[in-house]
């Protein structure tokens, strides 16, 4: 027997909830590597995205480009860069929160809608948290962009489950 908090706890009433939780673990650790990239202050994570930029610049067709018309590029390409990140980070989330809540809930549609609102809240709390973090500042717009990478992958996700569900002749 354990004493957990005052009362007791047999092994296998911490046997069933380490069960439930460990399916959220890659998802947790995701989540710690998104949490972590938000905490770096403006000018990091402005260099982090600058190397991505600088690298794209080095297409032949954008070389050809006066200074200027660099710069506008430079600022453009920052912005879709740090927004892609953005998405892509919340459509691994979704695709892990999904995997994690596949042995807790049954039906389709509530995982998914349970991915999403897990989703939706951990992206409030990553840009309340920015708040904090110098140079940096959260944005509801940046929880919409999330919740659009967490969209796209439960749109693909959904379409392949309804169409490889229905030729397995499966629940639609």
């Amino acid at each position: 027997m354990h004493i957990v908090l005052g009362k007791e706890v047999s092994d296998m009433g911490i046997r069933a909830i380490w069960n439930k939780l460990y399916p959220f673990l890659p998802a947790g650790v995701w989540y710690a590597v998104i949490f972590r990239l938000s905490a770096q202050t403006g000018s990091s994570s402005s260099a982090t995205s600058g190397r991505i930029v600088y690298w794209l610049l080095e297409i032949p067709f954008l070389s050809l480009q006066s200074e200027e018309q660099r710069a506008a590029v430079l600022e453009t390409l920052t912005f879709y860069v740090r927004k892609g990140a953005h998405m892509g980070a919340y459509f691994i989330l979704t695709a892990l929160l999904l995997l994690a809540a596949w042995r807790l809930i049954s039906s389709p549609v509530r995982r998914a809608a349970a991915a999403a609102g897990l989703c939706a809240l951990l992206a409030g709390l990553d840009e309340f948290h920015q708040t904090f973090v110098p140079g940096r500042n959260g944005q509801v717009r940046d929880v919409f962009i999330d919740m659009a990478g967490s969209a796209c992958f439960l749109l693909l996700w959904g379409t392949a489950y309804y169409f490889f569900g229905r030729r397995r002749g499966g629940e639609k």
